[in-house]
């Protein structure tokens, strides 16, 4: 069951603004909800230096650094004057948004380049929605042919 909704995955990085732009004009042009997701993790040295890690102060941290860029990439509300609602979920990135996207019409994520050993390290968030989503995914591109091609939806796209 598809509900009309189009999920965003975001970080604070040009392929979270380059995705956050793009669904948010692509659920305009549907009159789609947005929900926007933002997924943060304790860093790895963190977490296997034994210390107590302040769970409270990093969430509270990652909820306003993610409300202020989300702000700063596309304003605090939709085309309609509605507040937009920002899911802040501490976890891993791919599956974290392919579980948010298990009813929504489309899932939208943002590309970057990993190569050699960045890639074995770090994964591809992209990739892992690309292969295991259940919806539509649209990986959008950092380079500026994001910004600059000029379509109405993503069916133009498609070839039906």
């Amino acid at each position: 069951m598809s509900t009309n909704t189009i999920v965003v995955g975001v970080d604070e990085t040009p392929a979270g603004a380059a995705a956050l732009t793009w669904a948010a004009k692509e659920a305009d042009l549907r009159g789609a909800d947005l929900k926007i997701v933002h997924v943060w993790q304790i860093d790895a040295a963190v977490a296997m230096a034994g210390a107590e890690v302040p769970w409270m102060a990093y969430e509270s941290d990652a909820r306003s650094n993610a409300a202020r860029w989300v702000t700063e990439t596309i304003g605090s509300e939709d085309a309609d004057g509605r507040p937009r609602r920002i899911e802040v979920v501490q976890g891993a990135p791919g599956p974290t948004l392919v579980d948010a996207s298990r009813d929504a019409a489309m899932l939208v994520v943002g590309t970057r380049v990993h190569t050699g050993i960045s890639r074995v390290l770090f994964g591809s968030v992209s990739h892992y929605c690309l292969t295991h989503a259940q919806c539509v995914v649209v990986a959008v591109p950092t380079t500026s042919t994001a910004e600059t091609v000029d379509v109405a939806s993503a069916d133009d796209l498609v070839t039906h």
